[in-house]
């Protein structure tokens, strides 16, 4: 069952349409800026659920790509509330989510919401 709504979640994800997030969605702001490379993003991956070998498993997703695309897709999905480790199997299975536009990922979240895919259900 779980598989089942994964693979709906991510047609749905990369097909949807919708509106943008409403005011007051958001994670909270990673903490502040540290010495090593790549060191911001995990701590904004952990300051969103993940474990560190997660964050770690998540920013090796799409290494070309900024920090800001892993983050995005991972707070979009968390909003759904899906758990960290689903959130991950999910970019694992399809790291195209990661190339997603922030705005259009918003919109395709807020549109999941719409249809009643809301607190992990």
């Amino acid at each position: 069952a779980a598989a089942a709504m994964a693979g709906r979640l991510l047609l749905l994800l990369l097909r949807g349409a919708g509106r943008a997030l409403g005011p007051g969605r958001a994670l909270p702001a990673a903490p502040g800026p540290c010495s090593r490379r790549g060191c911001g993003e995990l701590a904004a991956l952990r300051a969103m659920g993940f474990s560190q070998e997660q964050a770690r498993r998540l920013q090796a997703l799409q290494p070309r790509l900024g920090p800001e695309h892993r983050e995005a897709a991972a707070a979009q999905l968390l909003l759904l509330g899906l758990s960290a480790e689903a959130a991950l199997a999910l970019l694992e299975r399809s790291p195209a989510l990661l190339r997603l536009p922030t705005e259009r990922l918003r919109e395709r979240a807020e549109e999941l919401r719409r249809l009643g895919l809301d607190g992990g259900r």
